[in-house]
C-alpha cells in the first residue's frame, strides 16, 4: 500500500523536476511529498505555484507503474483540494506521454489546451485542469466552500 510523506529537504522536489524535465527552482518553492511503499520511494508529488483558495499546479513523477492506488489518489487530491483549499488543480503533461494523459483523464482531469514546443526537446505540453467539484477522490460531504 502506497502512502505520502511530506518532504521539506528538497530531495523529492528535485527528483520530480529532473524526471519531468522541469526547472528545479519552481519545484523547490512547492509542497513536495514522496510516494512510499514498503520503505521504498516510488515517486514524488509536488504542488507548485500554489495560490491559497484558488489553484495549484500538480506534478507527479514515478518510474513504478504500481504507485497509483485509489488510497494514494485520495491522499493526493485530499491534500490539493482539502488541505491546500484549492478550487482547481492544473497539470502539464508531455504530448508524447500517452500513459500520463490516459491516467489523468481517468482521474477526471480535462484537457484545456496545448503549449507548443514547451519542453527543451521541442515536445508540446498539454494543459489539464480539474475543478474541486469534478474530483471523485475527495469527500463529497465537505466542499470547503
Amino acid at each position: 500500500m502506497s502512502k505520502l510523506v511530506y518532504d521539506s529537504s528538497g530531495q523529492i522536489a528535485r527528483y520530480v523536476a529532473s524526471g519531468l524535465q522541469l526547472k528545479a527552482d519552481e519545484m523547490l518553492r512547492g509542497y513536495a511529498m514522496a510516494i512510499i511503499r514498503s520503505g521504498q520511494i516510488l515517486g514524488g508529488v509536488v504542488f507548485s505555484d500554489y495560490r491559497p483558495n484558488d489553484s495549484a499546479w500538480i506534478s507527479i513523477y514515478t518510474t513504478d507503474k504500481h504507485w497509483c492506488t485509489a488510497k494514494c489518489l485520495k491522499q493526493i487530491f485530499g491534500i490539493g483540494f482539502d488541505a491546500l483549499h484549492c478550487r482547481r488543480l492544473n497539470a502539464l503533461i508531455r504530448a508524447d506521454n500517452q500513459n500520463s494523459i490516459s491516467l489523468s483523464e481517468r482521474c477526471g482531469f480535462v484537457r484545456e489546451g496545448k503549449m507548443r514546443s514547451y519542453f527543451a526537446d521541442g515536445v508540446d505540453a498539454l494543459v489539464f485542469g480539474m475543478l474541486r467539484s469534478e474530483c471523485k477522490f475527495i469527500n463529497k460531504q465537505y466542499k470547503g466552500e
